[in-house]
């Protein structure tokens, strides 16, 4: 399975669904590339870093994710200011799937997580809490990744899914799934600089 962006969304998800139903034949790899992980969390250091900028932008990545769950997108500032998670459950998700602990130091240099500045819309969250939190929307907030095929993730330095990326390879390779994590300079799309490595990666394991 293979996907970049909403489609690495699509590709974690079927190969977690998969594992899920005990389908057979197992698919042998997933190949994600800079792949979108989670709808929670809008204030990670990638996403703070790329408010704004080139490509892909923390901002349409709010609405992005506001179209996917709502079908509209006039909700996109609540998503950037995390208010459309209830605080307790954010906190929690932080500590346990979310942790910036665990990215590179130099990706936590200088940062420090936004304080709310506005209120959560609890009417939002009682809509989307069941599509936020479920792990075929946000495969990494998935309780178990063990039993996952072997997985090729693929970041880029300017993105702001950078992070949930990152984090989701270190979640793989702790439930003992083998990742290859290849990291490059760039922006979000820039997947033609590691198409060699990727043609390399599939000979060897298929």
């Amino acid at each position: 399975m293979l996907g970049d962006s909403a489609g690495g969304n699509l590709a974690a998800v079927v190969a977690l669904k998969l594992r899920d139903v005990q389908f057979h034949p197992r698919p042998k790899l997933q190949l994600l590339f800079y792949p979108v992980l989670q709808g929670i969390d809008f204030q990670l250091p990638s996403m703070m870093r790329n408010r704004v900028g080139r490509r892909l932008t923390a901002g349409a990545m709010c609405h992005y994710v506001a179209m996917y769950l709502e079908g509209r997108g006039d909700n996109r500032d609540t998503y950037c200011n995390n208010s459309h998670v209830d605080p307790a459950v954010l906190q929690l998700y932080r500590q346990r799937f979310l942790n910036t602990d665990l990215l590179p130091d130099k990706y936590r240099q200088n940062y420090i997580r936004p304080s709310s500045s506005s209120p959560v819309d609890q009417q939002l969250w009682t809509r989307l809490k069941d599509k936020l939190l479920n792990p075929y929307f946000s495969p990494l907030v998935a309780e178990r990744l063990t039993g996952l095929p072997e997985a090729f993730v693929l970041t880029i330095e300017n993105d702001p899914l950078r992070d949930e990326a990152m984090l989701y390879a270190r979640r793989l390779t702790d439930a003992g799934v083998r990742v290859t994590h290849l990291h490059q300079q760039g922006f979000h799309g820039d997947l033609q600089t590691r198409l060699d490595d990727v043609i390399a990666y599939c000979r060897q394991r298929l």
